[in-house]
């Protein structure tokens, strides 16, 4: 672990049928950038969209490099193609209905060039019309065998347990050495979280930084591609492979796994069928989750008591 000298960063936007907003984003995203003066690259990647919203943005912007995808990937694989042809030292990650403030890329970036033990920091974002918090500092603890999420707006630069995949930044060589973004999660959700985790039982740390500021405009393209059900179904899903995938000690594999017929039985009652379905599918990717598992824990070095420890008391649980 070291000082980056003469640091070149690289943003990466994964875009599909951004049309109605991918404008805006860019236009902010070029000022942010070179607000830095730092020497970088602006990638968009275009996950296959049928709305011509990537080839205006290049005539517009040519310093913009355009990199087309001939099928739909989704977002994981999409910002893993963009890791991979990336050449800066570090990556920024925004979503294509973000609007980063003036100072949102050196924010995101300060942090990971003052302290090499950061694998990435995660910035704060606001609704565009409304100004309401989007995603603050996310955390988790363990409540009676039930993972749950929590947060808090901290007021200033603090430690966090999860990136915001959409408005992040991370450093190139660790993001590929811990394989990016895994495809367990495809098309989407959960997959940030998990890559969070599994960094920090890798020893590495994380922050959040809500001067680093941004706008979502909130068009929600997975729930257009899909519907809001289906996404509802990965959601639950992808939750159950991230405690799968992590989970590691024995006390805490026991209370979930405890606790998981009483989950599935409220959910039968309730006729909650995203998560009784999530679940089905998640055991369907069972072996490749073992397979996964066997390749972490080669580099894990904490254990799951230790990444849970300094956030067990902050946070307010999320619904």
């Amino acid at each position: 672990m070291v000082f980056i000298v003469n640091p070149k960063f690289s943003i990466i936007i994964p875009n599909w049928n951004g049309a109605a907003f991918l404008r805006r984003c860019i236009g902010a995203t070029v000022f942010s950038a070179q607000n830095t003066g730092l020497p970088h690259e602006i990638l968009l990647i275009d996950d296959a969209s049928t709305d011509n919203s990537a080839e205006e943005i290049v005539r517009n912007w040519p310093q913009v490099k355009l990199v087309k995808n001939t099928q739909n990937l989704g977002f994981g694989k999409t910002i893993n193609k963009g890791a991979h042809l990336a050449t800066g030292d570090l990556l920024v990650f925004l979503n294509n209905d973000l609007v980063p403030s003036e100072n949102m890329v050196e924010e995101l970036l300060a942090p990971l060039l003052d302290n090499p033990q950061l694998f990435g920091v995660s910035g704060k974002t606001i609704e565009w019309y409304t100004g309401a918090p989007n995603h603050v500092n996310m955390m988790a603890r363990i409540d009676n065998g039930v993972f749950r999420l929590t947060y808090e707006d901290s007021p200033s630069l603090t430690e966090t347990m999860f990136l915001q995949g959409g408005s992040c930044a991370v450093r190139r060589d660790v993001f590929l050495d811990l394989g990016g973004f895994n495809q367990l999660f495809h098309p989407g959700y959960w997959e940030d979280y998990d890559i969070s985790y599994f960094a920090l039982k890798c020893g590495w740390q994380l922050a959040y930084n809500p001067r680093a500021l941004g706008s979502h405009l909130g068009q929600g393209s997975m729930k257009r591609a899909y519907g809001a059900s289906t996404v509802e179904r990965f959601r639950a899903r992808n939750r159950f492979l991230f405690e799968w995938l992590n989970f590691s000690d024995p006390a805490l594999v026991k209370t979930t796994t405890r606790h998981l017929p009483t989950l599935l039985a409220k959910a039968i009652i309730s006729a909650n069928k995203s998560v009784y379905e999530g679940f089905f599918e998640a055991i369907g990717k069972i072996e490749r989750v073992k397979q996964v598992r066997l390749t972490r824990a080669k580099k894990w070095k904490l254990s799951d008591r230790e990444v849970f420890e300094p956030f067990k008391a902050r946070g307010i649980p999320s619904l």
